[in-house]
């Protein structure tokens, strides 16, 4: 199984992508052209022909309220097929590859419509049960689904807290979700000075910055890295990840207050985007294997 993105055109509200596709995974044609250059206006929109970089498309998906497209940043992995079924009779399906827990399994008909609901489910498959009188007996294809992860224990800290995160934006409990976007960033903020003030700064000198507020380790930290504050190497990032997340993220926490689908959608665009430009190659870790 491959590795790719799932991406969604930045123009995908506009009247051209009405009932098409609210995204899709890049093939491997897409892949080789982009390979490192992740803000470069290498691909195109399947529907509308935009051009628009990964690091911009993958972020729509990210921010995206679709389910099936939340799926493919809460898991790490997804695999699916099509399958012939004959009505009331039970239909084993068993995955190439068995996942680290107990996947989501989603089933499709295809041409005709059949009464069918997944059971029996495992990390290793499940079955397909069907009941219909007036179908008994005849043959029904059906496309199938299942989202979940492998190699969960090699997943960072960080990319872990961003899949909960998903959880709560499919229950819509925004505050949670709010909550855990914030934490993600702090913890991969975290990882990432650890790593790259190791060869440069004592490793008491590096546990105590990273024992500063954020704020602190964007500032001080990146100036060791760097030269400069995080706020100076990337101001509007910086603005609309204090303005949309940590600032909203604090008065959650300290006062309880409510947040809004639309304040929800401003994090979830703040957090990718800030993060991706601290250090781009994060972008690997919102692949899917399909």
């Amino acid at each position: 199984m491959a590795r790719t993105w799932i991406v969604m055109c930045p123009m995908w509200g506009s009247e051209e992508h009405k009932n098409k596709p609210h995204g899709w995974s890049l093939s491997s044609k897409e892949l080789c052209r982009v390979q490192n250059h992740y803000f470069e206006p290498f691909l195109e929109c399947i529907v509308c022909g935009h051009h628009f970089s990964l690091q911009e498309d993958v972020k729509n998906a990210f921010s995206s309220d679709n389910p099936f497209v939340i799926h493919n940043f809460q898991f790490n992995a997804e695999e699916w097929g099509n399958v012939e079924i004959i009505v009331g009779q039970l239909k084993t399906i068993n995955f190439s590859c068995p996942f680290d827990d107990v996947p989501h399994v989603y089933l499709t008909p295809i041409e005709k419509p059949v009464k069918a609901v997944p059971g029996w489910i495992t990390n290793a498959g499940f079955s397909i049960f069907s009941c219909d009188s007036e179908t008994l007996g005849e043959i029904r294809k059906i496309s199938w689904s299942a989202y979940g992860n492998r190699g969960y224990v090699t997943i960072p800290l960080w990319r872990k807290l961003l899949s909960s995160s998903k959880a709560h934006q499919l229950r819509k409990d925004f505050r949670s979700e709010l909550v855990d976007l914030e934490s993600a960033f702090e913890v991969f903020i975290g990882e990432y000075l650890g790593v790259m003030l190791k060869n440069k700064l004592r490793d008491e000198t590096i546990e105590w910055i990273l024992k500063l507020s954020i704020e602190e380790q964007l500032k001080i930290g990146f100036v060791e890295l760097k030269g400069k504050a995080l706020r100076d190497l990337e101001p509007e990032a910086y603005i609309m990840w204090q303005k949309n997340v940590k600032e909203k993220r604090d008065k959650v926490v300290h006062r309880g207050i409510f947040i809004t689908e639309e304040e929800a959608i401003n994090a979830r665009e703040a957090v990718f985007d800030f993060m991706t430009k601290i250090d781009p190659s994060t972008l690997d870790q919102f692949q899917i294997e399909r």
